[in-house]
Formats: C-alpha cells, structure tokens, sequence
C-alpha cells in the first residue's frame, strides 16, 4: 500500500495509505484526512474498517484478487452509496489465484483449507465468467436477475464468434502431451516455442512444442479461457492451477465438434443518464457544505450527500414547500441548513436567470412505479407470505437471511400488496418516522443508527416505502 501510494503521489494524486502495521496516530489521521475530503485517495488492505461510511466514493479498485466472493460484494458496495454513477474494478491474473490459495491454506486443518480454497475458485469464477457479472454476484445470493445489466465489463462488450477449432486442438493436444500437469502460462510458452529455462528439454522434443509461434501470447490466453468456459477444459482445484482435460475434449481433439470462441469486436460506453445539473450552482454548493462540515467537525457528506446537492443543482428549489422534494431534506436539516443552502440557489438562479424546476422532480416522484414489475425471486417470497409464512420460515424454506426476505416484503408496501402493519408494529412507525423526518430517507445507515437494534433494516425500509407511497398518492 505505501509503495502504490508514494507511486500516485508522484504522478500528482492525493493519496494515503492505511494498513495494520502502520502506527495508530498515522492511520487515524489518514482515515480522516480521507472521509473529510481532504485526501482523494486511500490505498489501504482489508484492515480499512467496513464500517467507514463514506457515501461519495466513486471508484473501488482491487489491485489483489479477493479471497471469497462476500468479501469481493461488501468491499465493492463502499462505492456510490449516495445513489451517483460509481464503478468497481479488479485487476486479475490466473496467478493470483496460485498466490491466494498458498495463503488461504490452513495448516493441520484440510477441510478449512478445502473450504477456502472452494470460495476462491468461485471468485476465480467470477473474473473469468462470460456472462453478467451482476447477475453472477446476485445468482450466488440466492438472487435473480437478467442476464444483462448493461452496465458491467461483459454487457458492454460486442463479441464476434469464430471458428476456433485448430488453436482448441492444439491446446488440448499440449495439455495432454504433458500429462495433464501444468498450467496456463506454461501451456501458452510450449506452444509458442519459448525458449525459457522454465521449458523442459525433453518437452522440447514433443511434436506439439513450438506449433504455433507466431499467435500472440494474450491470444493463446483468451483461448484457454474459452475452452474453459465451454467445459473442454478444467482447472484443478488444488493449490496450482494445473489444466485438465474433461469428457467434452475427445470430441474436438478427434474432429468431431467444432469450437466456436469468442472475440471483442467492440466496447460500447454505456453510462447511466447523469442528471443535468447546474455544475457552477454544485460546487458553490459543496463549498457552503463544506462550510458547515468544518464548524461542526463532521464529514462533508453527514452535513448533505452528493445526490442532494445534485438534486439542489437539477430541480433549482426557491422556497421550504420546494426543498421538501429535495431527498435529504428532513424536517431537522430544513430547519438547520434550508435558509442557507436556498439562499446560494435562489442568487444563482437570480445572476443566471433562471426559475424552478421543481415540477420535474415531482413529475420524477408521480412516475414512481406503484405497481410495477416484481422479480420472481421476490413474488416467491410473497406468495409464500400470503399463504402465512413468517419471515424466518420463508428465509428456511428459501434457503434466504431474514434479511433479505424482509427486503423483498417491503417491496409490496410500495405497491399496496402488503399492509404496513402485517411488517411493522403500529407502536414502532412513529419512531422510524421521526428518525425520517431528521434523517431523509436516501439512506438506511444513519437511520439504523437512531434508532438502534430494536428496529430491523426490514421494518426501516417498510416505512419508508409506506411513506412514499402516501406521497405518490397524494400526488395522483
């Protein structure tokens, strides 16, 4: 972490390190150097605390490959928990997955060991998966979802099919020469003819060595990947990756089947719709927030999230009745911030010459789907409610944490398919609602907070969802 971070610092970054063995006074200070802002950066190890919630990160980028998919999920949901465009990305290398296993080993216990090792093959997995990433991560969960996200590296690539029979026979044809015994980037070298001290002499000698010279090594490599991905090829799951052959290669070393892989002819730029805000209106905003972050020694985004400011900056509020749309506006903020932050808003429209928008977002509310499409996954989970399952039965039944059957209960509050009351106590609404009303409802955190362990994120999400539907029915 320091070596990376003194690099980014000489190409001109704001950047600190965080690991365990730094001294404590050191990591604190970097810790809040960053959540205030005034650090861009932090490379930091897992030792970087989960519960650091700091809602405007926009990118979480994995220089090592995890070691399990639950940790990959929580570490990547640390990005744009504000609701704004933010992405995750993960740098990988079929060797990381040979320097992982060496550490996930747990000596005198194997079948801790085989348990490690099992969750990182299946992070493995994930990197190498030709599908939906999202759908991946969410179907490991016990989630449905499409099979496109139009969002993540695989769903925004073109892929053109080629007949890859020849460099799939000579691939098999190399691993089973040398016995099933080595890995990707040996298998690649023997054909390529390398002449490293790492090649056998007697592989030298093998009908296959040196086959195909002239293919590009990342080529061989996209190969490989392919063949596994179709099942010709598997990789052992111990602790080296060594490549085996698998009942589907006879067919295609025979010339019985042909292989079809799969090249990127495209990478199309799909971006969610940023909203168009006032950039100028946003940074006097941020500067006023800023303000106030440092008369109350609190993080810039405990005072308004990002999202908010934008909302301010979008729909351009000029009285209290407007700032009640603004998401992040409860009754308390209103109160403490509202004068200021409709001051820089009303003298910025005033110099531009610009009026409300306000209409729009609540357009943007009134379109709100009441009745919209449900996943099956969650219609599941109702049905099995209507029929007079309790939450934790249906969690058992589902193979599901309470939690997310909660999650998907809420869902049908929305809707009017579930009455509050069915989810929460009539005795405990009135204390969500105020923690609401001080809080705003963009986020479950600081509301979990105020009120503490006797309120669930289910019963939360429920209000809230009961909230907003009186709203859109008001709005109808």
């Amino acid at each position: 972490t320091e070596e990376l971070a003194a690099n980014l610092r000489l190409e001109g970054f704001s950047v600190r390190p965080y690991h365990a063995g730094l001294d404590k006074k050191v990591k604190e200070e970097n810790q809040e150097l960053f959540i205030k802002d005034k650090v861009k950066i932090i490379v930091a190890t897992i030792a970087f605390g989960m519960g650091i919630d700091k809602s405007n990160v926009r990118y979480v980028i994995h220089m090592d490959l995890p070691k399990n998919i639950e940790g990959y999920y929580q570490e990547t949901g640390r990005a744009g928990r504000d609701g704004l465009l933010s992405e995750a990305i993960l740098f990988y290398s079929i060797a990381d997955l040979t320097k992982m296993k060496k550490m996930v080993e747990t000596d005198g216990n194997q079948a801790h060991s085989d348990l490690m090792i099992g969750k990182l093959n299946k992070m493995a997995e994930y990197c190498e998966t030709k599908t939906c990433r999202r759908k991946f991560l969410l179907n490991y969960f016990g989630e449905e979802f499409p099979d496109n996200c139009q969002s993540c590296d695989v769903c925004v690539n073109v892929y053109e099919e080629e007949d890859g029979t020849i460099p799939a026979q000579k691939i098999l044809s190399a691993v089973s020469r040398l016995q099933e015994r080595y890995g990707m980037n040996y298998i690649v070298d023997f054909l390529r003819g390398s002449k490293s001290e790492k090649i056998h002499g007697d592989h030298m000698s093998l009908r296959t060595y040196g086959a195909e010279k002239d293919t590009a090594k990342d080529d061989w490599m996209r190969y490989i990947k392919d063949l596994i991905q179709g099942g010709y090829l598997r990789v052992d799951q111990g602790i080296y990756p060594v490549l085996k052959l698998t009942e589907k290669s006879a067919s295609v070393l025979s010339g019985e089947e042909k292989v079809l892989m799969h090249k990127i002819v495209e990478k199309l730029e799909v971006r969610e719709a940023a909203p168009e805000y006032e950039k100028e209106l946003f940074d006097q905003l941020k500067e006023l927030r800023t303000k106030y972050a440092e008369e109350e020694n609190v993080p810039a985004y405990i005072i308004f999230s990002d999202a908010t400011l934008i909302e301010l900056a979008t729909y351009l509020p000029q009285d209290y009745k407007d700032l009640k749309s603004i998401s992040g506006f409860g009754d308390i903020k209103t109160e403490k911030y509202g004068e200021a932050f409709l001051l820089v808003v009303a003298s910025y429209c005033l110099e531009k010459g610009l009026t409300s928008r306000i209409e729009l977002k609540n357009k943007k509310i009134k379109k709100t789907n009441l009745t919209g499409e449900i996943s099956e996954t969650k219609q599941a989970t109702f049905n099995l409610f209507s029929m007079g399952k309790s939450i934790n039965e249906i969690a058992g039944i589902r193979n599901l944490s309470p939690v997310t059957i909660e999650g998907h209960l809420a869902e049908f509050i929305l809707s009017g398919k579930i009455d509050i009351s069915k989810l929460v106590s009539p005795e405990k609404v009135p204390a969500i609602e105020a923690a609401i009303r001080l809080h705003g409802d963009q986020k479950l955190t600081p509301l979990k907070e105020e009120l503490g362990d006797d309120y669930s994120w289910g019963e939360i999400k429920a209000v809230i969802n009961f909230l907003n539907r009186k709203k859109e029915e008001q709005l109808l």
